[in-house]
């Protein structure tokens, strides 16, 4: 998203910071449509030798939590950004055993994991009623998530990897 905000003050000289994102939809806010919002996505993901990891060390972190069991990435990305997702997972050396595309996010919970870890906000209702651990990455757009015993907020993957290590004793 840090990408999608430079490109969108490139675009309309409009300035908004990674905080002002506080909803899942917020480009109804900017009175843009669902596809306008896309076009800019899509422009960001061709810029994917540029864009940043979500944190640092990523790699490192990843690899860990891939080191307590099967890790896939598992996304519900336009198909026309999945090339440059794969490229920039390479680039990253990002660890993971399979990448599984969905139609929508609103599909990963009825798939056969145990445990996600998402910044998908509706993904923690889904997760609830199924019995499955949803680790929310935190970010602006799912700050109105509680944690339960279904929901565990986290900051970083460090955190996430302590989250899975409890859950796996």
């Amino acid at each position: 998203m840090k990408l999608w905000l430079k490109l969108w003050r490139r675009k309309t000289g409009q300035s908004l910071s990674f905080e002002e994102l506080d909803e899942w939809d917020f480009w109804k806010k900017l009175g843009i449509s669902e596809e306008e919002f896309m076009d800019v996505m899509n422009e960001a993901w061709r810029l994917w030798r540029i864009m940043p990891p979500t944190e640092p060390n990523l790699s490192e972190k990843v690899a860990r939590i891939k080191s307590l069991g099967r890790l896939d990435i598992v996304t519900g990305r336009p198909r026309k950004t999945e090339q440059y997702a794969l490229k920039w997972l390479k680039l990253q050396k990002i660890p993971y055993d399979e990448y599984i595309w969905v139609r929508s996010s609103s599909f990963k919970s009825a798939l056969n994991y145990d445990v996600y870890i998402d910044d998908y906000p509706m993904l923690a209702d889904d997760c609830m009623k199924a019995g499955k651990l949803l680790i929310l990455y935190d970010r602006p757009w799912n700050r109105g998530v509680q944690d339960s015993p279904h929901v565990k907020r986290v900051k970083n993957l460090d955190e996430a990897y302590k989250v899975i290590k409890e859950v796996l004793r």
